[in-house]
C-alpha cells in the first residue's frame, strides 16, 4: 500500500507499529486499484490511532458488494461517506456535468450558493471562500481533478470513474430522499444554459 499512497500517509504509517499491517489489509480490500487506493489513502492519512484504523477497516469491509459493476464504487463511496455534509452535497452537484468537462470553479460555487448548498455566508462574495475550501478539499481527496486555467479562470473536472460513481450514488442513495433531480444516464456533453 505504501507505494500507492500519498506522502502525508508516511507519517501515519509510522505512528504505530501495527498500522503498516492494517494498511496491507486496506490495500487488499482495494484490490490494488490505483484510484481506489489514492482516494482511500487520503481518508486513512488522518487516522493516527490503531483503533481508528481498525474501525475504518471494518467499515470498509461493508462496502464491498458481489456484483462486478459495484466492486469499485462501494470502495470509492467510503471516501464520499467521510466528507463533511456540505461537501457531500456539493460533490453530488458534479453529476450535473459531463465526465471530464472543465467546470469553471467560480460559476460552480455560484450555483452551489443559489441552490442553498453553501450555508456559512449570506453573500455570494463571502460564499466564494466556502466554495473554494470545498473544491480544494475535493481536489485533495482526489474526488475531483484540476481542470487548469481557461480564459483566465480556474476550472475543475471529474475523472470518468468518479463521475460514474456520483451518478451511482445519486441513483442508489440520494434519490430515495428526494434530494436531487437528476436523470441518470442522460450523458450530457456540454453544460446546460439555464435562464432564471
Amino acid at each position: 500500500m505504501r507505494t500507492h499512497m500519498c506522502e502525508p500517509v508516511d507519517e501515519t504509517l509510522n505512528s504505530h507499529p501495527d498500522i503498516q499491517n492494517l494498511a496491507k489489509q486496506v490495500d487488499e480490500r482495494c484490490s490494488g486499484l490505483p484510484l481506489a487506493l489514492i482516494i482511500i489513502s487520503y481518508d486513512m492519512a488522518c487516522k493516527t490511532t490503531l483503533r481508528k484504523w481498525k474501525y475504518a477497516i471494518e467499515m470498509l469491509k461493508r462496502y464491498v458488494l458481489p456484483k462486478i459493476e459495484n466492486e469499485v464504487f462501494p470502495l470509492l463511496k467510503f471516501s464520499y461517506d467521510n466528507l463533511p455534509d456540505a461537501t457531500m452535497k456539493c460533490f453530488l452537484y458534479y453529476c450535473m456535468y459531463p465526465e471530464d468537462y472543465c467546470i469553471p470553479k467560480k460559476r460552480l460555487v455560484e450555483y452551489w450558493f443559489w441552490e442553498g448548498l453553501l450555508n456559512e455566508f449570506d453573500r455570494i462574495s463571502e460564499a466564494q471562500m466556502q466554495g473554494d475550501n470545498i473544491t480544494n478539499s475535493l481536489l485533495k481527496a482526489c474526488l475531483s481533478d484540476n481542470g487548469g486555467e481557461i480564459h483566465g479562470e480556474d476550472h475543475v473536472k471529474m475523472h470518468d470513474v468518479i463521475c460514474d460513481m456520483v451518478l451511482w450514488i445519486t441513483h442508489e442513495f440520494e434519490t430515495t430522499e428526494n434530494n436531487l433531480f437528476v436523470k441518470v444516464g442522460a450523458k450530457l456533453f456540454e453544460e446546460l444554459d439555464v435562464k432564471a
